[in-house]
């Protein structure tokens, strides 16, 4: 899903090479500390089998570091969607100046057509 959010906004970017270094550069990193915090999680889990009135059930528990582990994949992750997030809008807002400024007639009209275009370019590419 984040590949496609990234080139998602690489293409709203008009391909910026440097939106697209940037991304990567944030995105990579975020993602090999969550796999290794993953992994010290599974490490760290211990699974118990009890048998409650005739049924059974396993109970998984976690030792040491697993809540700020968990935590933290939960910290990083928030910060990947926030950095995309604000590029989004980011570009969003920028082409509604632009669109107010050129804009003879109606802005919400315009932002229709503008969305449209712009859309069917990014697929098009």
């Amino acid at each position: 899903m984040q590949v496609i959010m990234i080139a998602r906004l690489h293409a709203m970017y008009q391909r910026s090479r440097k939106v697209l270094i940037f991304l990567v550069v944030i995105f990579l990193p975020i993602r090999i500390a969550n796999v290794v915090m993953v992994a010290l999680q599974t490490m760290q889990m211990s699974g118990e089998e009890y048998v409650l009135s005739g049924t059974y059930q396993c109970i998984f528990t976690y030792g040491g570091d697993s809540v700020f582990l968990n935590s933290m994949t939960w910290i990083l992750s928030t910060v990947w969607e926030v950095v995309a997030l604000c590029l989004a809008v980011w570009i969003a807002v920028k082409q509604f100046r632009e669109l107010r400024q050129h804009s003879t007639r109606g802005v919400i009209g315009d932002c229709y057509t503008v969305l449209m275009k712009t859309h069917v370019s990014y697929f098009v590419r």
